[in-house]
Formats: C-alpha cells, structure tokens, sequence
C-alpha cells in the first residue's frame, strides 16, 4: 500500500478486524503482544518499524494519532488549557485548534479537566491536542464515535477543514463519514486488505414491544433531579423512570448531559439537587457512602473503555473471577457479545477499541445487576457487531434489569421500549 502525501485514506471493516493496528503500524507503533512477522513501514524513506529512538522522535513530531478512547490520550488531572498547548509547536496553536473543532475556549471552560467534559468534546480535544504539534500525516481512529448525527455531520466538514493540505488516515465503521471523507477506501477484514467499502448492513431490526407500565415496578428513579459541572448551567431539573425490565434509551446532542447523568446514578458525580433512587429507596451521592448492597445493585459501563479496565490485568483474569463470585455464565456473555475466548488472555491494551467496549459490557453483565447504565455502547462498532450488543442488553432487560443506555443512534433508539430526551448541545 502507497499512501501520497496530502493524500485522504479510510479504513473500513468489521469490530476486530485490525484496523486500528494497521492504523498504528503507520507510525511504527505495535500494539502490545505484537511483532513484526514481516514487511516494513516506510515514512519518508526512514523504516518506522525499525527506527532508532531519535528517528522515532522525529517521526512523532510530523505525525500524529488520535485514538479510539480519548482517555487514553488526556491526562485525568490536567486542565484543559495545559493538554491542548501541552506539545504546540507554536503557543495558542492547541487553543485555537479546539476554536476550529467547535469547543467553547473561554476561560473557564479551558480551567476543566477531562473528567467534566463529554465524550465528545474529550474527543476534540484529543484531536486538538494532536494536531498542535503541526503534523504532515495525521491517523484518526473513529473521531464520530459518540457524537449525535448532525454533531457529526459537523464535525466531519471541521475535520476536512483542519487537515487540509495534510496526509489523512481515517478508521471508521461509519459509512457515511467514509463517503463524506471522499478519499481512497480500504476495507480490512480476516485479516486481509481490499480496495473499496463492504456492502451495506442490513438494518439491525425491528423495535420490541414496551413493558406495560401498569405493572412494571420502578427500577431506577429521578426525583427533581439536577446535574452540573463547575462554571456551567444546571441540567434539569428531571423526573423520571426506567422501569424493571425495561431498556430505556438516554438520548441528547453531543454535551447535552447524557454521561453526567449515568455518573450520577452511578454516584461518581453528586447532584445539585433532587433524588436517584432504586426499587423507590434513596441512593446517596456518592458511591462511598452507599451500602453495599445498593453499590452491588447498579452496574455503570462507561464510555471511554480505557476508564473501567485495569491496563495489568488480563480481561480473562477479571470476567473468570466476576462470574464465580456472581454465579453467572461467563461462556454464554462471552459468546451473546461475540467475544472470542481466545481474546480472553490478553490484556487491554492488546484489543480493538470495540473489543474493550465489549469486555467491559461484559464484566457488567456477570454482575447481573438490577440497574444498567450504558454510554454509547455501539459507537464504535460495525453493525452487525452492534446488533449483538444490543441484543445482550435486551436480554438483561427481559431477564429482571432495568437498562439505561445512552445514545445518539437512530437505530439503536429503536430498539428501545422507551426515550427519554435531554435537551441542550455541546
């Protein structure tokens, strides 16, 4: 494969199917439990495989990659000002990146930290961060996960409209971005190359029947509730039920609130004012000082897949341990998500962006908890994958849960009993 420079190039295909490690290959990065068989990689006549660690340096100072979960990217307790202008090859060039990306650059929203942005504004300014250090190619693995359609749609245009002049390297499940890019496609898949997009999916299905509110009990509850990070507006207040068995779509723009308020039921962000209750029994704000038992009753998957698994720690080490302590089947999640068993023995950091998603649904799963809170656990998956998601959360729903997804998609929207709809946009 030859890429030329200015050159636009999109990789498509599957969950898993090594886009992502192709992508980073382009920069002379492996994944971790990788090597290389075969081949090289050459940047400017210098073989980035096989670099010497100034030549490495120097690479990185003209390239840059943006991965698929922004909190691998951005340090939790630095404030947005210092991440952005971090490594700027000229002072502002980060901040007014972020302007051009569409974040709000005043003062005190530059005084937060990651954990008090949306995923999608992480994502930007993990964008922004990167192209401060004024790079000739630029690889973005699934920039629009996680962003509403007509954020998206936006957000593609600001994409074209920043990199321009520069070689662009884009993963994506996203066949319309893939379109809306314009450049070269290539499709990954079982392991090998081809030109040109897949077919189209078929449509994930069709919309299941909604539980009868007649005799459906509260599961999870939202009493007046209001949420807010520091220097901003107060969202809500909300009144609101997800009901036991029950899968409740959490819809909103980009920034509108969605994954502050999963934090709140999950009692990782401490409300304003009002209530969150569970089966009609007040949760306190904040997870330490609730009883064990309401702490084991609520499952949070966030996100940023980065944030709920231990990098040391093989995924098979926790799921093994999860599902002897609940007494649930770890072989049947495993195989409802589509997770081969062999993936089971490697550590986080040695999985696709969806693969990580999907074992961390999993560990939530085999707590088999009353109440799920899900962000975004399609964003960045092919939709066959998806539709196995989604399926998994139907059958927690069926099984006695009350599931609360968070979500921008249309199609998953539709697989829901119910919408509950926060205003606002970010």
């Amino acid at each position: 494969m030859d890429i030329e420079p200015g050159e636009r190039l999109v990789l498509v295909g599957p969950s898993g199917a090594g886009k992502s490690t192709l992508a980073r290959s382009f920069l002379g990065d492996l994944s971790p439990g990788l090597c290389v068989a075969s081949g090289a990689v050459t940047i400017d006549g210098v073989d980035a495989l096989g670099a010497s660690a100034r030549q490495v340096r120097l690479l990185r100072r003209r390239s840059c990659f943006v991965d698929q979960d922004p909190g691998v990217a951005l340090t939790p307790w630095r404030r947005i000002d210092q991440l952005t202008e971090e490594n700027a090859a000229r002072p502002g060039l980060g901040i007014n990146y972020a302007r051009e990306l569409g974040l709000p650059v005043d003062e005190d929203w530059l005084r937060r930290r990651p954990g008090q942005l949306s995923g999608g504004q992480r994502r930007r300014v993990a964008i922004a961060r990167a192209l401060s250090v004024d790079p000739g190619l630029v690889v973005l693995d699934e920039p629009t996960a996680g962003l509403d359609p007509d954020t998206a749609r936006a957000f593609t245009e600001l994409i074209l409209s920043v990199t321009a002049g520069r070689t662009l390297v884009l993963v994506t499940h996203d066949a319309r971005l893939a379109r809306a890019v314009g450049g070269r496609v290539v499709t990954v898949d079982d392991g090998r190359l081809r030109q040109g997009a897949p077919p189209a999916d078929e449509g994930r299905g069709a919309t299941r029947q909604a539980p009868e509110p007649a005799w459906t009990p509260a599961g999870l509850s939202f009493d007046s509730l209001a949420v807010a990070h520091p220097y901003t507006a107060p969202i809500g207040p909300l009144d609101a039920v997800v009901p036991t068995g029950a899968l409740v779509a959490l819809a909103g723009r980009s920034g509108s609130g969605k994954s502050t308020l999963l934090r709140c039921a999950a009692g990782l962000h401490p409300p304003v004012r009002g209530r969150v209750l569970i089966h009609g029994e007040q949760l306190a704000p904040r997870v330490e000082d609730r009883p064990r038992a309401h702490v084991g009753s609520l499952a949070l998957v966030p996100q940023d897949s980065s944030l709920a698994l231990a990098p040391a720690v093989t995924v098979g080490r926790r799921l093994r341990r999860l599902a002897r302590v609940h007494r649930t089947d770890l072989w049947q999640v495993c195989e409802e998500l589509q997770l081969g068993t062999e993936l089971l023995d490697r550590r986080p950091g040695a999985l696709s962006g969806g693969q990580r998603q999907r074992i961390a649904l999993a560990a939530a799963l085999l707590r088999a908890p009353d109440v799920l809170l899900v962000d975004e656990p399609t964003a960045a998956l092919d939709r066959a994958t998806s539709s196995a998601v989604l399926a998994s959360l139907e059958q927690a729903a069926v099984a006695g849960a009350a599931v609360l997804v968070a979500t921008h998609e249309a199609d998953v929207i539709a697989r829901c009993d119910s919408v509950l709809t926060l205003p606002g946009a970010g």
